[in-house]
């Protein structure tokens, strides 16, 4: 009969751990099957009812809360309290050594004392919870109740640590930054983190738990299947939706546009993967979700400015290249065609090693003296390159900029070749024009150096014709009148050499003339050695006023006797023109302390005010058909301009016109 007994009750506490084992799988906090369980523990214990109470911690260890998280009967969840109940500090210490306390009296509950059990739920070695049984006196803790204690204290902190880890995994996934969904097999949402509640707008306690497609309403706003999904039950027609799709084992990669996304839509990227459990059964997918329209858009306004780079340089010709230790870290499409490279990298060796070989030491030098920050940039540089079997002209600029913690060089290539060659050209035409101007002058002047040439001509006729008049006539030879006769001759030719010599310098052909030291006064003495005598011829008086001692410009002395020549021979035909009875020309040449003046004055009739601004104009002319090509002041404000100066013009109140040249003493002509 005791066996009979013995094997029942055992059988009845089996059979009740087995009830409390199911509702705990199902059960959550505070909710109808936690109660059920502490209903089960009520029954098998005769007791009138049963609590958990969580101890949660503050921040301070020493700190703690005593919650009640679930109770039987149902309708007294929050009647019972712990402070309703006395515990003593020696019942604490037996809780934190997992023993059970049993019969411990309640001093706030009137009438009779009933038995109490203290039952002590551990969690990670720590004291978490607290299941109170109050029942009815005659329940003592016998070995079959303490066995059965005991396998509830198991099952119930097998469900705490479930429980635990869920929270656990909450936290994790609410921490992450990106959006996470999770599916079960049957498509239910069982994962939906605070980063997708922001992303989309949509709270966690509208989604967790459904299926029929509910998580994609926020992001298509239609109910369709998503990558979450279709890793577990795949479906082509829908996977042909996504832009990009990379599958690694049971990992997938993709990108899709999700109209409804934000409101106006949205690019996403994400990485999908299968849950497997303990056992390799599939039981779910857990999806991570990131918006890269913003990413996507930078990438194609990057892309597109660099594409205009590319397009702008290369259509500049410009070759544009970045070296880090002689390695290029970019170089566009023309620098590799100003070099004949092509289908391999370029180092900053190909730019030295292409350098005339009298000039490849020295570039070498500055590049790396550039680099090391012993040479200041930016460093411009003429270079000779053999490219293939022939040698064009660069103009390089070349400065350091700060890459990667690394001096890197910036390297920007010219091809100057074409440029130099027609600059050269039109130097030459330039010159070939100055020449002409020269010949147009003499041309126009010719009279004036006939005139120049006659009267010396005419006073050694005169000497020696005496001589032979007065051999004829058998005079006796004076020796004194002879040699002051050979004298004037000497004298005469040496007059007509100096004119002549001064006429070849005007109008010989040197085009590659440098530039020299020239004396102002003596230049302007040149010009009126050769034309002088036609303002006399014209009847025009000269005032010279050349003041001594001037500065020397640098310049081309046949350049600066054209220009002069130039300005007299048009004052000469101004004043030709003008009907009143005195006229005048004055030149002038004056100094301060960095430039020299040269100032050609007359008192014709002036220029008009509509002409005055376009007399240094090619072609522009106020004179007669015929009478001038409108180039001799164009050609002139050149000549004055390649020396740094500057010519200028203004009526006068003498009812003339003033030319006022002013060049410079110091500093470098171009």
């Amino acid at each position: 009969m005791n066996r009979k007994r013995e094997k029942g009750s055992q059988e009845s506490t089996s059979r009740a751990l087995g009830q409390i084992g199911l509702l705990l799988k199902k059960a959550q906090l505070r909710d109808k099957n936690l109660g059920e369980a502490l209903r089960v523990i009520s029954e098998y214990l005769a007791a009138s009812s049963s609590a958990l109470f969580r101890l949660k911690q503050d921040d301070k260890p020493e700190c703690s809360q005593i919650e009640n998280i679930g109770s039987w009967p149902l309708a007294d969840m929050n009647s019972l309290s712990l402070e309703s109940m006395f515990i003593a500090d020696s019942a604490w210490s037996d809780l934190k050594k997992r023993k059970i306390i049993h019969s411990h009296p309640v001093s706030k509950i009137p009438g009779h004392q009933p038995d109490f059990f203290f039952l002590p739920l551990f969690l990670d070695d720590h004291l978490s919870c607290i299941i109170i049984s109050i029942g009815p006196e005659r329940n003592r803790l016998t070995g079959e109740v303490r066995e059965f204690l005991e396998g509830a204290i198991s099952l119930f902190e097998l469900w705490l640590s479930k429980m635990n880890l869920a929270k656990k995994f909450d936290d994790l996934i609410n921490f992450l930054p990106y959006a996470m969904i999770g599916l079960d097999t049957h498509g239910n949402v069982t994962v939906w983190n605070s980063a997708v509640e922001q992303m989309t707008g949509c709270k966690g306690s509208r989604i967790l738990g459904k299926g029929n497609y509910e998580y994609a309403l926020p992001f298509y706003g239609i109910r369709r299947p998503a990558m979450c999904d279709l890793i577990l039950h795949p479906d082509p027609r829908w996977l042909a939706t996504y832009t990009e799709y990379r599958q690694e084992g049971d990992v997938v990669h993709s990108s899709i546009f999700t109209p409804a996304l934000g409101g106006t839509g949205a690019f996403v990227t994400s990485i999908t993967g299968r849950m497997r459990d303990l056992n390799g059964r599939v039981y779910g997918s857990l999806h991570m979700v990131r918006d890269v329209t913003q990413e996507r858009q930078m990438e194609n306004k990057l892309q597109s400015s660099e594409s205009m780079f590319k397009a702008i340089t290369d259509y500049a010709g410009l070759g544009i290249a970045l070296f880090q230790k002689g390695t290029a870290l970019y170089c566009n499409d023309q620098f590799g065609r100003l070099l004949g490279i092509s289908g391999r990298e370029i180092g900053l060796s190909d730019l030295v090693e292409a350098v005339d070989t009298e000039d490849r030491k020295e570039i070498q030098s500055r590049l790396e003296s550039l680099s090391q920050g012993t040479e200041e940039g930016p460093l411009r540089l003429d270079l000779n390159l053999k490219v293939g079997n022939r040698h064009r002209n660069y103009s390089s600029y070349s400065q350091v900029l700060g890459y990667g913690g690394h001096p890197t060089i910036c390297f920007v290539l010219d091809d100057t070749t074409e440029q130099k060659e027609l600059a050269k050209k039109v130097r030459l035409n330039e010159l070939k024009m100055y020449h002409e101007g020269r010949l147009t002058s003499l041309g126009i002047m010719a009279a004036g150096i006939a005139h120049e040439l006659n009267q010396p001509i005419n006073t050694i006729r005169v000497a020696t014709d005496g001589f032979l008049f007065g051999r004829d006539e058998g005079w006796s030879l004076d020796v004194d009148e002879f040699y002051e006769g050979m004298e004037m001759i000497s004298s005469q030719v040496r007059r007509i050499s100096e004119v002549i010599r001064n006429i070849r310098n005007f109008a010989r052909g040197d085009l590659e003339q440098e530039f020299e030291d020239v004396d102002v006064n003596r230049t302007i003495e040149n010009v009126f050695s050769m034309i002088g005598r036609q303002f006399e011829a014209h009847g025009i008086t000269v005032h010279k006023k050349l003041t001594n001692v001037l500065p020397s410009v640098k310049a081309h002395a046949n350049q600066l006797e054209q220009v002069i020549m130039n300005l007299l021979v048009n004052a000469r035909q101004a004043l030709d023109g003008c009907n009143h009875g005195r006229k005048e020309l004055w030149i002038t040449t004056n100094k301060n302390t960095q430039s020299v003046y040269i100032e050609v004055i007359d008192n014709a009739i002036g220029i008009p005010d509509h002409s005055i601004d376009k007399i240094f104009d090619p072609f522009f002319t106020t004179k007669e058909v015929g009478q001038g090509t409108g180039l001799g002041l164009t050609i002139s404000k050149s000549i004055i301009r390649e020396l740094n100066g500057t010519i200028e013009v203004f009526n006068n109140k003498l009812g003339g016109a003033t030319f006022l040249i002013t060049l410079p003493t110091l500093g470098e002509t171009k």
